[in-house]
């Protein structure tokens, strides 16, 4: 690695993050360590982490980073020019732990690293949670993004295995691809869900998404955005984790700039509100979700809880909806990799003319 790319950027990494991102308040912290984590899977077993009341604010640290496989850990990060160690980098000793002994059922070898569920009191089948996104901040200096055949978007077209290191510079607030080559970085948790049906079985794996959430990759998903969520077991039973710093729409390799982040998260129950789908909601937009294997039912589906929200938020008939829909909403692929793929439609604001707002996070 160039030393463009790490020159002056881990010595202040920390200092920079808490300089520029005040840490928010909250009301309880739940840290990544084996008993809180969970790999590849939700389970509507597990004992939760914590228990909350609506409206109460959770801190909660993910893990990530850990692209060593069988190598040392701190071999590994010095082979890869990352200053620093399992000793000196808190994040990743918390991730070779909870690697090495969070507990696997049979059949769950790895996947992604989780953290819950969090029981939110007062929430039952049939309610709708609301996530409000308050703050999403890595936890480590870098990230990685990477790509193997028979992956990804173009998995015929992979001719071997590969994983690029992403230096961040916190006081500019982007990650380093190369000396002249920089992405602005903007973290979300890719994986935020409430616990699946019984329907989907005892060992729902995180991989594809669902009408729960789970592993949306939506990178509209960062702080300032409510994610809006469908409750199918008394207290949500609420996780989360594949912590992002930055991804593009589509997510074609597999990756975004795999990190590891702590979010701050608000959660808010609506009583007797029920969706059938994921939906959310920013300063500026309102966001539907489409999910299939087959990106074109999964944009149909985009389409139609389109024009399912027009309907409910603004009284529009099936025609209105959908005419509306054509001339001022934009589609978009959320991923294309997750087994079941993603569409989500932004709904912009700014074209209903009377909207009164009270939207809890503002445009800067």
């Amino acid at each position: 690695m160039n030393k463009y790319l790490i020159s002056g950027l881990i010595a202040s990494c920390f200092a920079a993050v808490s300089s520029v991102v005040a840490e928010p308040k909250y009301d309880y912290h739940v840290p990544f360590t084996p008993e809180n984590a969970i790999i590849g899977h939700f389970s509507p077993i597990k004992p939760p982490v914590v228990k909350i009341k609506s409206g109460d604010t959770v801190k909660i640290d993910g893990g990530g980073g850990a692209r060593w496989g069988d190598k040392d850990p701190d071999a590994w990060l010095k082979e890869s020019n990352i200053p620093g160690s399992l000793a000196t980098i808190p994040a990743l000793a918390e991730t070779a732990e909870v690697l090495k002994k969070t507990p696997k059922p049979e059949g769950i070898t790895g996947g992604h690293l989780l953290v819950g569920p969090i029981y939110v009191e007062g929430a039952e089948p049939g309610d709708t949670l609301e996530v409000r996104i308050i703050s999403v901040v890595p936890r480590i200096p870098y990230g990685t993004t990477g790509g193997r055949p028979s992956s990804g978007a173009i998995p015929d077209l992979v001719p071997r295995p590969f994983n690029h290191i992403v230096m961040y510079d916190f006081k500019r607030n982007v990650g380093i691809w190369n000396s002249n080559t920089e992405v602005p970085l903007a973290p979300f948790n890719g994986v935020m869900a409430t616990c699946p049906s019984i329907e989907e079985g005892p060992l729902r794996r995180s991989g594809p998404p669902g009408n729960f959430g789970g592993n949306l990759d939506c990178k509209e998903l960062t702080a300032g955005s409510s994610l809006f969520l469908p409750v199918f077991h008394k207290g949500a039973l609420f996780y989360t984790g594949d912590c992002h710093a930055a991804q593009g729409n589509g997510e074609i390799t597999v990756n975004a700039i795999e990190t590891a982040n702590t979010a701050y998260f608000q959660f808010v129950v609506h009583k007797g509100k029920t969706i059938s789908m994921p939906r959310a909601e920013n300063a500026t937009h309102y966001i539907t979700f489409g999910l299939d294997p087959d990106l074109n039912k999964a944009m149909r589906q985009a389409v139609t809880e389109t024009i399912k929200f027009l309907g409910e938020k603004r009284g529009l008939d099936f025609f209105d909806a959908y005419g509306l829909a054509s001339i001022g909403v934009d589609f978009c692929v959320t991923q294309d990799v997750d087994q079941t793929n993603g569409i989500h439609g932004m709904i912009p604001k700014k074209i209903f003319t009377d909207l009164k707002d009270s939207f809890w996070a503002k445009t800067q």
